[in-house]
């Protein structure tokens, strides 16, 4: 060091007083930086001259007249200021952790400080003042737009209950906040060890909170787990008005029984690879209260539908993709009061003559498109639906303009909203004469 011994050993001293005080109240703290600056400011690691006339080098010592005698001093001297140095070593690093020690507790009161700080702002806020019935209106327009809300999602709902413990009490107690969930396949392997208790524990406490209000459930379907989150459920069954259930890629398929799930008024079902046949069976006897279906994925053959007659004449919604011509008419005579249909098809072919009654919105879109100008959707050349009043084209290339002239001449339709979007747009003079045929025509939304 650079400075006398006796001021060594006092800086020595006060350095061994800190560290021997380290745990000492938050007051001295100040005391001891001071010092600390103090020492540091006047402090300074000084390397010793340790040349000598004894060459560091490869060279021969041949060459040279060594003393002995004298290098063994060297040795001896250069030992002691070793020892020194690794005397001196342990001792600061004991200090280090010392000053260590105490920035950890000035972190720990910073923190608990900044907690009551924020919590005595929130106090005097605006936001924290607000009832708890405002609370629950705004938290409601939190939710995500897209859906699937499980517990490992870090979004509200859940995000809510981690903000404070008042956000907490409303948000948990908000039933409405609780009534989507989706149950991912690999349940539990997305929680921690894949222990499925807990992931069980996690789903039946957002299930709780729902409060016997209805329930709408988006659940992938896999042998693997299906006894499990049948188990799950069976509580809650008849709080589930709205289910969702994707068949997994290339997996073995349980045996879901919709007729399990009495309350079930919307059914979605999303299709994969060569499992139609086991889907019909499963829906072979919905409950009587199903009223919706939509079905993604691969074509459903309606075929498999014969054996389904009394539940899909109860059937007032359906979103479906076809194949056939003889599918459609088919499922439109299944449907007798079949009030919106939305299909995805890429047939031409020949369709029977056919009127149905109830049909009020058709939507209907194109899923390979028709490139050949000279084919043309052709649901128009013998439907009637004198009750429509809803129509949507999309995707389609060649537009049969005369053959939908005629329809709406047999149908006799009161039609307010007619939504166009073609590859090769409709000309204008179409346009009019649409406008001419239908007189209770509200909306014409033409888009290329």
């Amino acid at each position: 060091m650079s400075f006398a011994l006796d001021d060594r050993r006092q800086h020595t001293d006060t350095i061994d007083a800190m560290t021997a005080n380290s745990k000492a109240d938050f007051s001295s703290v100040s005391d001891i930086i001071d010092a600390l600056q103090n020492i540091l400011a006047h402090s300074q690691v000084i390397v010793p001259d340790l040349e000598t006339q004894y060459p560091i080098s490869n060279t021969h010592y041949s060459a040279f007249n060594l003393d002995y005698q004298n290098i063994s001093a060297i040795i001896s001297e250069r030992q002691q200021q070793l020892d020194a140095a690794s005397h001196e070593i342990p001792r600061l690093e004991t200090v280090i952790d010392g000053i260590n020690h105490i920035h950890q507790q000035l972190v720990v009161k910073k923190d608990k400080i900044t907690q009551s700080l924020n919590l005595h702002k929130r106090l005097v806020s605006a936001l924290w003042r607000l009832p708890a019935e405002v609370l629950s209106q705004i938290f409601a327009h939190c939710l995500p737009n897209c859906r699937r809300l499980s517990p490992a999602s870090r979004e509200a709902p859940l995000l809510l209950t981690r903000i404070c413990r008042r956000w907490r009490e409303v948000a948990v107690d908000m039933s409405g906040l609780w009534q989507e969930l989706y149950v991912s396949g690999d349940w539990p392997g997305q929680y921690a060890g894949g222990d499925w208790r807990l992931a069980a524990f996690c789903y039946e406490s957002w299930l709780k909170r729902s409060r016997g209000r209805p329930l709408s459930l988006e659940l992938q379907c896999f042998e693997k787990n299906w006894t499990e989150l049948r188990s799950l459920l069976q509580p809650y069954i008849n709080q589930i008005s709205s289910l969702s259930l994707d068949f997994g890629h290339c997996a073995p398929q349980p045996e879901v029984m919709i007729s399990d799930f009495l309350a079930v008024e919307e059914l979605t079902i999303s299709l994969h690879y060569n499992c139609e046949a086991c889907v019909v069976q499963s829906i072979s006897q919905p409950p009587c209260t199903l009223r919706s279906l939509k079905v993604k994925g691969r074509f459903f053959n309606v075929e498999y539908a014969t054996t389904l007659n009394p539940a899909w004449a109860r059937l007032t919604n359906i979103e479906i993709e076809l194949d056939q011509p003889s599918a459609f008419v088919q499922l439109l005579r299944l449907c007798p009061n079949l009030s919106s249909l939305t299909i995805n098809t890429s047939f031409t072919g020949v369709m029977e003559p056919y009127t149905h009654t109830q049909l009020q919105s058709l939507r209907i879109v194109s899923v390979y498109f028709f490139r050949d100008s000279t084919k043309h959707l052709n649901l128009f050349d013998t439907l009637s639906l004198p009750n429509l009043r809803a129509l949507e084209v999309r995707d389609i290339y060649s537009w049969p303009h005369k053959e939908f002239k005629a329809f709406l001449t047999r149908s006799k339709c009161p039609l307010e909203s007619l939504t166009f979007n073609f590859r090769v747009p409709i000309r204008n003079e179409q346009r009019e004469e649409y406008v001419a045929l239908i007189p209770s025509l509200k909306v014409l939304l033409v888009a290329g």
